[in-house]
C-alpha cells in the first residue's frame, strides 16, 4: 500500500511562533485549503519559510481543531487570522 504525503507551506513572516513547538505544530487552513483532503493519521511534509532558509519537516496529523480553539491555546497566527484575505477556519495538529 502507498501512502500519500501531503505538502503543506508555512512562511513564517508576520507570524506568531507560539504556532510551531518542539512537540507539536499547529497549521492553520481556510475552507478551501481544508476541503475535507485532511484526515487524522495523514503524513505530511512541511516546508516551513525561515527567511532566507527553508526547513523540511516530516510528521503526522495527530488532529484536526477549529480556528478559534487554536486561537484560544496559542493566540492569533497572524494580525488579521487570514490568508489571501479568507479567514482560518480550521488547524491541523501535527506531530514532527
Amino acid at each position: 500500500m502507498v501512502v500519500n504525503v501531503r505538502r503543506i507551506y508555512q512562511d513564517t513572516r508576520n507570524t506568531s511562533s507560539n504556532w510551531r513547538q518542539n512537540n507539536r505544530i499547529f497549521h492553520p487552513l481556510t475552507q478551501r485549503q481544508f476541503g475535507n483532503r485532511f484526515r487524522v493519521g495523514n503524513r505530511v511534509t512541511m516546508r516551513l519559510i525561515y527567511p532566507p532558509n527553508k526547513m523540511y519537516i516530516n510528521g503526522a496529523i495527530e488532529r484536526i481543531i477549529p480556528y478559534p480553539i487554536a486561537q484560544a491555546w496559542v493566540g492569533s497566527y497572524n494580525i488579521d487570522d487570514t490568508f489571501a484575505n479568507e479567514p482560518f477556519t480550521h488547524v491541523l495538529v501535527i506531530k514532527p
